[in-house]
Formats: structure tokens, sequence, C-alpha cells
């Protein structure tokens, strides 16, 4: 399912209750109608560019992702002099703004029936919920083509943010009521969160050449892999036990599928290959000759990859495999 389908009614077609907001920033009907149209644009584009975790859209990342973006136009909003990308500045400016953004985003909420702020704000995450990209690399690998959408429908850096707040909800729409991968009130306290953090760290100047963060899929035992990458970010195999017990039922070998996993990895140019708590020279060395079917998922893995990694452009480099410049 398409993330825009998901916001089928546009708030242009809806007058907001004066109540939600000091000064009616929803304006007038026509920027209403810019607002949501930049929104849909943007949303387009980022469906193309979604950052994935195991293969699939990761809910906190996508969340902070897109407040982070509309914190980072209201900080261009209230911040006209350059400051150096990174600091963390205050402002009692964004103090007043922040809070109308955030019920912005509530309101839109509550028009597809869900009262975001029924119960206290959540601030502390679970490691499976929280953002893996930091302010810096969404400002540096999202921002310019998120200004360059909002300039292309007339809107100035607060209607930007306001805009983001429509991307905020048609997100949270999808992850909390289409898939239902992160609860309502998570995913509120991440986006209220992510609203800050951009609102206060200071970003690149636009047309800044993306620093690029290499692409990491994970390897080793199941549990300690994906701990690693849930942690330090990064791709991983979680294969349905089930599954796996189907295979042997029908005598086909279960380490055909990790092979497919990671030969596909490889086929997109993933940066690397990190095997986590395991030696893999001492592994090799002690099941190297030996049958490789009766040797473990993990030590099957670093025989593949000593015999055929470097075919496919990758060198080792201590426990890890690094994709060849």
């Amino acid at each position: 399912m398409q993330l825009s389908n998901l916001f089928k009614k546009s708030p242009k077609q809806e007058a907001p209750k004066k109540e939600l907001m000091k000064d009616d920033p929803f304006g007038s009907p026509e920027m209403r109608k810019k607002r949501y149209d930049a929104a849909m644009e943007f949303i387009k584009m980022f469906q193309e560019r979604i950052p994935l975790v195991g293969g699939k859209p990761h809910a906190g990342t996508v969340l902070s992702v897109a407040a982070r973006l509309a914190g980072t136009s209201l900080f261009r909003a209230t911040h006209k002099k350059d400051v150096t990308p990174g600091v963390i500045v205050l402002s009692e400016e964004v103090n007043q703004a922040y809070p109308q953004l955030l019920n912005l985003f509530a309101f839109y909420c509550r028009k597809n029936g869900m009262d975001v702020m029924s119960r206290p704000l959540v601030t502390e995450f679970s490691e499976q919920d929280k953002p893996r990209m930091e302010v810096a690399e969404i400002q540096a690998e999202y921002q310019d083509q998120y200004n360059a959408i909002m300039k292309k429908y007339g809107l100035d850096y607060l209607e930007g943010a306001r805009a983001g707040m429509i991307v905020c909800s048609i997100v949270f729409q999808y992850h909390c009521v289409s898939v239902k991968d992160i609860d309502p009130f998570v995913a509120t306290g991440i986006i209220a969160m992510g609203v800050v953090e951009g609102t206060k760290t200071a970003p690149p100047p636009l047309g800044s050449k993306p620093v690029k963060k290499e692409k990491r899929f994970v390897l080793g035992e199941q549990d300690a892999a994906i701990q690693d990458a849930l942690a330090n970010g990064g791709g991983f195999m979680d294969i349905n036990p089930e599954i796996m017990k189907m295979l042997k039922e029908k005598n086909i070998d279960p380490f055909l599928v990790y092979e497919q996993a990671v030969l596909k990895q490889m086929e997109e140019k993933i940066d690397r290959f990190d095997f986590v708590q395991a030696d893999v020279d001492a592994l090799f060395k002690e099941w190297n000759g030996k049958p490789s079917d009766k040797a473990p998922i993990p030590v099957r893995l670093v025989l593949w990859m000593k015999k055929n990694a470097s075919s496919h452009g990758y060198e080792q480099s201590g426990n890890s495999w690094v994709l060849k410049q």
C-alpha cells in the first residue's frame, strides 16, 4: 500500500476548529491546499528513498525523518543567521512555535479518528523503536528535496514546517493503523521529539553534499546479529522458525535462504558485512576441510564468504567483508 493512499481527505476540505491554534496557522484555503499538495509530493519522493531496516521500513526512523525535517524547516524560519551545522541552538521563538506544530499534527490525527494527545507524551523508547538515523544524517539526506518541493508550491520555511505535519500524519497513519508495527503513543512521542530535535539542531547549508553513511549487513548468531543491528544500525536476517522447520521437512537445506539473502545484498552493493561475536579466522581454521553441512549456519556463512565474497567485489577486513572501492 502506498503511503499517499492513506490520506485521502485533504485538510483543505474542512475548516479546523479555531481553538486548536492561536492565530489559525491553517491560513487561507489556498494556503492549506499548497501545504497539502507539497506534502503529498514529498511523500511520493520519500517512498522511493525510505530508510529500511531488515529490508522493510523502520517505523521509528520513518517517523523521525518526517518530524525532524519539519523541525528543520522551522529552525530556518526562526534563525536568519548562519549557524555551524550540528550546533544546538535554543530560542524562545522556537519554544513558542513548537507546540503549534504538534497541535497541528494532533488535529490531522483526530481527523483520521485518533486522539494522540489523550495520554501523557512518551519520551523514552525501546531499542526496537528508536530512530536509526541521526538528525544530521536526515538533514543531509533529505533536506534539499524537501525544501525544493516546498519552494515549488510557494511555501516559506514556516509553511514548510506546517506541511511537514501532514507528512507526519501520513506516515503515522501507515505505521500505526495500516501495518501496526509501532504503538500510536510511542509514535507520537517520536514525532514530538523529532520536531524538537529538528528545531534546535543547526542544519548544513542547502546544497551541501550529503555525507555518505556506510550501509552494513550483520551476520552471526541470529539473536546477537539482530541485537547489534537494532542497536547500531544495519540489516539482518530474521527467519521464522516455522519456515526453517518446513524446509527441513522437505529436505531443503536451510542455508540456501541465508545464501540468497547475502547474494541479494551483494547485488545491491551494500558497503559491508559484519560478523558479530565471532572470530572469523578462528572459525575458518576450525572448520576448513570439514563437511560444511555439519557446521552451524554462522560458520557456514564464514566459509561461504571466504570462498565467494571476493568474486562479488568484497575483501575481508578482520571480522568483516568490505566492498572494494
